[in-house]
């Protein structure tokens, strides 16, 4: 048994029976492992300062360490990637990963927003090499139970490319930018649960989904207080009732568990969707479990303030807040870390 010693600060009144007070305390490493292993899960700035400790600890803390990677950049992006070309072993640790902004000065933003005539050459070369990366890191972390990533990256013409080495088990897409993704590609066939948030779902993206052939589990975020429910209840309601009778035959699903639906927003809108959308579903006689989650109210001033910075990507998005209708300041930073925060907790 490995022992370390763990100097305590505290003062120390000598006794009849001691002649001198200690002057520390050995703890088993088993126990310090436990220790360790737990802060790992803080924050990533906790995880890397343990992983400098020795190079012993280093060896047994990196599959802890690593099993939650978080890339909100394109330099941690193209970090990690070359992190896991010299270390292979590390990919194989990872068992959840977010590749996506979580600030509003992310250049994630900037880098993955929607290609235009009139984009710099820098911006074209930036946004490639956030592709091949994420395609690398993606290709190589073949244990990925749970990923969440930027819409772009989702995207149909990009998701393609991503090949079926990673068969994760759950997708977070977060939308912001409202690209058509493509949640039927190979690369999501094992998937059971699917959560995106975006104002609005295609119907192309709706065929899409109703396609995926596990899926067990679909929650729908619409940060908006605007738009008729009705259509966006009938829009759900594509995902469980096809078109042709013969699709449902085409999808062959391996698991006929029945679908739950959650349908997330402000709460008089989550209502009413969710009321649409089981009274449209009882008329097909199609029985569906389907519950509303409420999200904070701030929080489509926030997105709002968001798709503005996105789709002025170009230009000046330097300051945190901007000024709503109202003339309050919001800040569409929180819209990302609430969602970055929720994903966190479902990993604890």
């Amino acid at each position: 048994m490995r022992r370390a010693n763990v100097t305590i600060s505290a003062s120390h009144t000598p006794t009849a029976s001691s002649s001198r007070a200690p002057t520390g305390y050995y703890i088993p490493s088993e126990i310090l492992q436990k220790i360790f292993s737990y802060a790992l899960y803080l924050d990533q700035v906790t995880a890397v300062r343990l992983l400098q400790l020795n190079h012993v600890w280093r060896q047994v803390l990196q599959t802890s360490a690593y099993t939650r990677v978080e890339l909100c950049s394109a330099s941690a992006l193209e970090n990690f990637a070359s992190l896991v070309r010299a270390r292979p072993e590390v990919a194989r640790a990872v068992r959840r990963l977010w590749i996506g902004p979580t600030h509003a000065r992310s250049d994630f933003l900037s880098i993955l927003s929607l290609p235009m005539p009139g984009d710099s050459a820098y911006l074209e070369k930036q946004r490639e090499q956030v592709y091949n990366d994420t395609r690398f890191v993606l290709r190589a972390c073949r244990r990925l139970e749970d990923i969440a990533l930027s819409g772009s990256l989702v995207a149909a013409d990009i998701v393609q490319s991503y090949g079926t080495a990673c068969q994760p088990r759950c997708i977070t897409s977060i939308n912001p930018h409202s690209f058509i993704s493509a949640f039927d590609a190979p690369m999501f066939r094992r998937v059971q649960e699917l959560r995106v948030c975006d104002v609005n779902l295609s119907h192309s993206e709706v065929d899409a989904i109703r396609r995926m052939p596990v899926l067990q589990h679909f929650v729908h975020t619409t940060p908006k207080d605007y738009g008729d429910c009705s259509r966006d209840a009938h829009v759900l309601r594509k995902v469980v009732v096809e078109k042709d009778p013969l699709e449902g035959l085409a999808k062959m699903r391996i698991d006929d568990k029945p679908l739950r639906i959650g349908i997330r927003g402000v709460p008089a809108r989550a209502s009413a969707t969710a009321q649409a959308l089981q009274a449209s579903l009882e008329e097909d006689k199609k029985h569906i479990d389907i519950y509303t989650e409420t999200i904070p109210s701030t929080m489509v001033e926030e997105w709002e303030a968001l798709r503005d910075i996105v789709f002025n990507a170009q230009g000046d998005y330097s300051r945190m807040a901007l000024e709503d209708d109202t003339g309050a300041w919001v800040d569409p930073t929180n819209a990302l870390q609430f969602l970055w925060h929720e994903w966190q907790a479902r990993s604890a």
